[in-house]
């Protein structure tokens, strides 16, 4: 083993902040057709990469080398049984100041299968400062040179062209079974935008090699794109889509799934919207399940090998000793030296691999700490989301029973035809960039929340149903206001939604109402539920709002609904001044 040593003892970072982020902060995988021997060029890449950084040359012998006083290379190989390489990995390791920078790239190339390459960034924040990892440059470099696949699709460093006649064989891309990354697809806008533009080249950068990138060259490539998918589907000038994986154009339903940013908000100077495709497709790139070779390669022990190298140089210096004759007490004197010289030598360097050992054993550790909040959140999660499904079952079954009783009563009476509803509902808005979009459609509700909190939860992968459950309070309120208007409501929107007292009347559960906040609450945390209101309610322009409507009943976001019902008032509505976020308060 070839060992490169610059500067003494690999420093240790300071000890980590009580609540460090999550280690992970990137996470690639690429696969590359069989045959192609990408070991060799994952390791010409990295080498190069790597004599980039440091601007020296890069040793990727097996073993570990220490760099500099804080940085650790390691490389590790595993054959066949007929000697040739199976897998390859070098890790690059930083102890500074702020945290613990850990970039590892693997590479496996089964005989006769898919090979495949992993990169991950690690980032152990020791609570010093704020930091925003960025994926790491030799990524590009990876893609340029491997080309590697997604299913039917390319990944690339650019968006590709989209024309007429390659329309078919885009959807086919949508559509492979066999895809498992996102597909960003952006259709150019109908008039020269150099904004939009702009954003585009910066979403397509940020996602290149997590997601197959391509555009819709011109308009009859956008048409011919909508008449082949499917108007649920469609992306319109100047929108991008980020399709996920199991497009299913048949069915209406599975368009919502896969997020549509529409061009007007990609150019609109102060909104950031166009940065949540990215972020989505990098989130989604992350939580991928690696393929089944990268999981399963092994590496040869690091430590045994170590042990043996000390033991060949032991008895190497034993026997030269057991050399020397007996007679020459000078030279036996010396030979002693220069073993005990070899000794010390070992003993120094067991000491750094100790240490070594030590600092990656407490970033193992980290790492399982982190996993394992990791699983509770999914665990809470998946509770979460159960609860919401029974109180959604709970809706439907009361509808379904309710109407099963009208239509008997109107069959009774003989009057069958009205038993047929024929007009379908209204679907769903999507995303609350969509609910924002509708507001126009529930008159009696005064909207002065601020739209870019609410189109910040779209970030979120619950969006959809928040969106919907929004939706669901908004038109229960509205309907409220109007049953109000009209005298038919003895008592306040609580009493409204319990005992339904309008045929027809949108309700929202009354388990998930709150007409007030505790004394508590009010008191540390009332200015946070001051919000924007009518000049006619309030001269300034805010008022305290406690009333409110809860989209989640778990988690750190929980969004929520806070109003104030103005609707037996001056302006008749009731006065949504906030949508977002759950705010603070004892609980949280």
């Amino acid at each position: 083993m070839t060992r490169t040593t610059r500067g003494t003892v690999p420093r240790q970072a300071p000890a980590p902040a009580a609540e460090p982020s999550a280690p992970l902060a990137f996470q690639r995988v690429f696969r590359v057709p069989a045959g192609t021997g990408i070991i060799p060029e994952v390791r010409r890449i990295t080498a190069q990469w790597l004599s980039d950084k440091f601007r020296q040359p890069a040793p990727l012998e097996t073993g570990t080398h220490f760099l500099r006083d804080h940085v650790v290379l390691t490389t590790q190989a595993s054959y066949h049984s007929d000697g040739a390489e199976h897998g390859l990995r070098i890790q690059l390791r930083e102890d500074n100041p702020e945290a613990t920078w850990r970039v590892t790239v693997t590479a496996v190339a089964p005989v006769a299968a898919e090979q495949a390459v992993c990169v991950t960034l690690e980032c152990f924040d020791n609570g010093i400062t704020t930091l925003r990892p960025a994926r790491p440059a030799l990524v590009e470099k990876l893609v340029e040179a491997l080309r590697p696949r997604d299913g039917l699709a390319h990944l690339t460093l650019h968006a590709q062209s989209v024309t007429t006649d390659r329309v078919d064989t885009l959807v086919d891309i949508l559509c492979d079974p066999d895809r498992r990354l996102p597909v960003v697809l952006a259709a150019r806008p109908l008039q020269p935008d150099p904004v939009w533009t702009q954003r585009l080249q910066k979403i397509m950068s940020k996602c290149a090699g997590d997601a197959s990138l391509y555009l819709l060259d011109d308009v009859d490539a956008v048409n011919a794109f909508r008449q082949v998918i499917g108007e649920p589907h469609r992306v319109a000038p100047g929108a991008v889509c980020t399709f996920l994986p199991e497009v299913d154009p048949a069915w209406p339903a599975d368009g919502p799934r896969h997020r549509l940013l529409t061009g007007a908000r990609i150019s609109a100077p102060k909104d950031p919207a166009f940065m949540l495709v990215a972020r989505q497709v990098q989130r989604h790139a992350r939580e991928a399940e690696l393929p089944g070779p990268l999981p399963t390669v092994s590496f040869p022990d690091e430590q045994q090998r170590k042990q043996e190298e000390r033991r060949a140089a032991q008895d190497a210096a034993h026997a030269h000793a057991q050399a020397v004759p007996a007679h020459a007490l000078e030279k036996e004197v010396r030979a002693l030296q220069e073993e005990n010289g070899v000794l010390v030598q070992l003993l120094s360097e067991g000491d750094r691999d100790l240490s070594e050992a030590r600092r990656r054993e407490a970033l193992a550790e980290r790492t399982v700490q982190h996993l394992r909040q990791e699983l509770q959140q999914l665990t809470e999660s998946y509770h979460r989301e159960l609860e919401d499904h029974l109180l959604t079952l709970e809706d439907v079954e009361r509808a379904q029973n309710e109407a099963r009783v009208l239509r008997q009563r109107l069959h009774a009476q003989g009057r069958h035809a009205d038993t047929v509803v024929l007009e379908q509902a209204a679907a769903q808005p999507a995303t609350f960039e969509e609910l924002t979009q509708r507001l126009g459609e529930v008159k009696c509700v005064l909207f002065t929340a601020d739209t870019a909190i609410v189109m910040s939860l779209d970030d979120h992968e619950l969006a959809r149903t928040w969106a919907a459950k929004a939706w669901q309070g908004l038109r229960s309120l509205d309907s409220y206001a109007q049953a109000q208007k009209e005298g038919l409501v003895n008592g306040g929107y609580f009493e409204f939604c319990e005992t339904v007292p309008v045929p027809g009347a949108r309700i929202f559960p009354v388990k998930q109402i709150a007409m007030g906040e505790t004394e508590a609450t009010r008191s540390a945390w009332g200015g946070e539920r001051t919000f924007p209101t009518p000049t006619e309610l309030e001269p300034s322009g805010r008022m305290p709002m406690y009333a409110h409507l809860k989209l989640g009943s778990k988690g750190t976001i929980s969004p929520r609904i806070y109003f104030y019902d103005d609707s037996r008032g001056v302006t008749g509505k009731v006065v949504v001044g906030y949508l977002g976020p759950r705010l603070t308060n004892r609980r949280t």
